[in-house]
């Protein structure tokens, strides 16, 4: 649910707890298997975090007057970063991203003492030095991601002014590297639901956003849709987990299925998801949390990322 305008305490769907799911349908035997290459320690982590690049990205001490961005790297190495707003008595990040260069988009809510409020679109420099923030009211963003070429890519759902109802769900804005508002699209897509537990993220050349509703749509830079998807069978709300995609267009989702975590990737050719094989077994619960390079970045316990080699 978008927040509202006074209070603005919106829960991340993207930060919510999961749960396995019951009676999901088999995706058959696993195609592949990854090689587990190596564990690495960190912190515990409050949210669940998004691997980008060269390194983690995460968010603790949210719903406060000064939320702490941190990325940690492939040895562990963590760098902590304050997020302030003027007057704000209580930022909450519904979700952060993180480009090539370094930089840092924040999508999120803010409200003052007196309880006036906001929604936003955040961007901090890669020195973390700077920061560019453009209010998106009565646009509330919920999930965000750097397209290839710059720009920052939101989904979320359109309140009217008097924050009274939903107009639009499911709406797409994307602004330049400035802050600039370049364009919105409400998307035509399954279920009623806003996007508030969704996953987007970005390759060399393409945008791709996993849906609450199962469905997972693929766009192209300047907006328009390549192709869409249905989701793994089976699978319903709050059963995904994770997506990542890979610089070369590789699609690695998990889920909860039969007591269990799942992994698949997408065939685009037949339309389908087939299971992946993990060489360690795959555990009770585990999360894809993004691509370094081929390398797929796992978690299956809080504060550890588990590495498996997809070649």
């Amino acid at each position: 649910m978008c927040p509202s305008k006074m209070n603005l305490m919106c829960l991340s769907g993207l930060f919510l707890a999961v749960f396995c799911a019951e009676g999901q349908v088999p995706q058959g035997p696993a195609r592949r298997t990854f090689t587990h290459e190596r564990d690495v320690q960190t912190s515990f982590w409050q949210n669940a975090p998004r691997w980008e690049g060269n390194r983690l990205l995460g968010v603790t001490n949210n719903r406060s007057k000064g939320p702490i961005i941190f990325t940690i790297d492939s040895d562990g190495r963590k760098e902590d970063t304050l997020f302030a707003l003027q007057d704000a008595a209580e930022i909450n990040i519904m979700n952060a991203a993180l480009s090539a260069s370094g930089e840092v988009a924040i999508a999120g809510s803010a409200v003052t003492n007196d309880t006036r409020g906001a929604t936003f679109v955040a961007l901090m420099t890669a020195d973390r030095k700077g920061q560019i923030v453009t209010r998106t009211w009565p646009y509330c963003p919920m999930v965000v991601t750097f397209a290839p070429d710059g720009n920052i890519w939101t989904f979320g759902h359109l309140k009217d002014d008097a924050d009274t109802r939903e107009i639009a769900k499911n709406v797409l804005q994307r602004f330049d590297s400035s802050g600039r508002f370049l364009g919105s699209r409400t998307l035509h897509v399954k279920g009623t639901d806003v996007p508030d537990s969704t996953y987007v993220r970005a390759s060399r050349d393409r945008v791709g956003w996993f849906t609450r509703a199962n469905e997972y749509i693929e766009f192209a830079l300047d907006g328009t849709e390549i192709a869409r998807y249905d989701g793994p069978d089976g699978a319903e709300i709050g059963d995904m987990t994770g997506l990542a995609i890979s610089m070369e267009n590789e699609v690695v989702v998990s889920r909860f299925g039969h007591g269990k975590a799942e992994f698949l990737t997408l065939d685009r050719g037949a339309h389908a998801w087939s299971p992946v094989a993990l060489s360690t077994g795959i555990p009770t619960w585990a999360r894809v949390l993004g691509f370094d390079g081929t390398t797929v970045v796992t978690n299956s316990e809080n504060g550890r990322m588990r590495r498996y080699r997809t070649k």
